[in-house]
């Protein structure tokens, strides 16, 4: 075996490994330790092959390889985990025959002359150009695999891949009876069957993607419109506030008039002072709030947190929300940070309700390359058991809760630059979550 072909077959590996990973949207593990993983578990496959002398082994362990590390992926079944690791199996296999067979043809047109090791040399080239597309096209295959699930053609396409697997099996020179007298009899058929196996499994693909987008859009707009009427109620709110100032102001009004025509002094400075200053405070508190909000750029994000505050208004909270300079970029994907920051906020609401002091503290600002979103709150608790709380169903409130911080902890531990620091000093709970740009 010529070296061109042990470096296209650990490419071949590293290959399945890498757009399994992308697949399942499994982020935490770095290039060196794919590398190293997909290396090591080829080595050992060959002398697995070498040792038995089935060659269909190649097939059977990749397979159970990739499922193993589909586990880490806890948001995925194990059917989803093995339909990603058939994709990686059949796909990188076919477009590897595709190519190759397009890569010998394309040479026999050229005058260079055609030595043993030539297919192996094409081989090495093909193999460098999968890692390259797989790298470069990270991010459009995660959605890719997101589409093909949502699509109605997703339990078609199971099938199909399972028909490729039993093609590979059989293009792949087995041992086994059954098996090589298969590849004996329709080798060629198999071969010729692979090829527009991977076209059908293309086209397939381009549907899903259309089908789902159209998904996504009717998805999309049915969230502008529920954020719109969130804003709704936010203004109804605000004009309700404004209607019972205007009824209160006339009063005071009226009271000042009193004792402005009867010279009552003591009535005027009660007026001032019981009525007037705290109203003051209060106007200055919640307007400072919503103006420090229009410092967000990111119209989903401010509106989360718009309906946030207001809600913790409604409910009697005293909001303080900190916004030094303007937001105009996350870190990370929107929907992801929406969902962090959703279940931070609706836990700190809860607990501040519930609690003595009803106190919510909001900081969201960058300082040295990093994004913070610091969320404190006042609590009824004098102790929390902060190994514990992100443990699931772990929760002291009643009912089936318990999720949210799990939840979160999933989608952060998921996530490569983000971390989240939790402290306890009684009565504050505070949750600072922290985005490395």
């Amino acid at each position: 075996m010529y070296v061109y072909s042990v470096a296209a077959i650990m490419l071949m590996g590293i290959s399945h490994v890498l757009l399994y990973i992308r697949l399942i949207r499994y982020n935490r593990l770095s290039y060196t330790m794919v590398i190293t993983l997909s290396i090591v578990f080829t080595i050992l496959l060959g002398v697995v092959v070498t040792v038995t002398g089935y060659p269909e082994f190649n097939i059977i362990m990749l397979l159970l390889f990739l499922l193993s590390l589909g586990l880490m992926q806890d948001e995925l079944t194990l059917m989803q985990s093995l339909y990603f690791a058939l994709v990686s199996l059949v796909s990188i296999t076919l477009v590897k025959i595709v190519m190759l067979d397009l890569g010998m043809k394309l040479f026999l047109l050229t005058p260079f002359s055609l030595y043993i090791w030539t297919e192996s040399v094409i081989s090495l080239i093909v193999s460098i150009v999968m890692i390259i597309a797989i790298v470069l096209w990270r991010k459009p295959i995660q959605k890719i695999a997101q589409f093909i699930i949502d699509s109605p053609l997703y339990y078609i396409s199971y099938g199909l891949l399972a028909i490729g697997l039993i093609i590979e099996l059989i293009l792949n020179m087995p041992t086994t009876n059954v098996l090589a007298a298969l590849h004996r009899q329709y080798g060629e058929i198999s071969y010729i069957a692979a090829i527009v196996l991977f076209f059908v499994l293309l086209l397939m693909v381009l549907i899903s993607w259309h089908l789902t987008k159209e998904k996504l859009l009717e998805e999309h707009q049915m969230r502008l419109d529920k954020e719109l009427l969130n804003y709704v109620e936010k203004l109804e709110f605000m004009h309700d506030e404004l209607a019972s100032f205007r009824h209160d102001y006339i009063n005071v009004l009226l009271a000042l008039e009193e004792g402005v025509r009867t010279k009552n002094v003591k009535q005027i400075e009660r007026v001032y002072y019981d009525v007037i200053a705290p109203t003051s405070k209060m106007i200055d508190s919640h307007e400072l709030d919503i103006v420090k909000l229009s410092r967000v750029h990111i119209p989903e994000i401010k509106s989360v947190l718009s309906v946030k505050v207001v809600t913790s208004q409604q409910q009697q909270v005293n909001v303080m929300v900190d916004i030094p300079h303007k937001i105009e970029a996350i870190a990370m994907p929107i929907v992801t940070f929406i969902r962090a920051i959703s279940i931070l906020l609706d836990n700190a609401i809860e607990e501040a309700v519930r609690s003595k002091d009803k106190k919510l503290q909001i900081a969201f600002f960058e300082m040295e390359g990093r994004q913070y979103f610091i969320v404190r709150n006042s609590c009824e608790y004098e102790s929390i058991d902060l190994q514990r709380i992100y443990e699931k169903r772990y929760s002291r409130k009643k009912g089936n809760r318990g999720y949210g911080l799990f939840s979160l902890k999933r989608m952060i531990d998921k996530t490569n630059n983000a971390t989240l620091e939790t402290t306890f000093v009684a009565p504050y709970f505070t949750q600072t979550f922290i985005l490395k740009k």
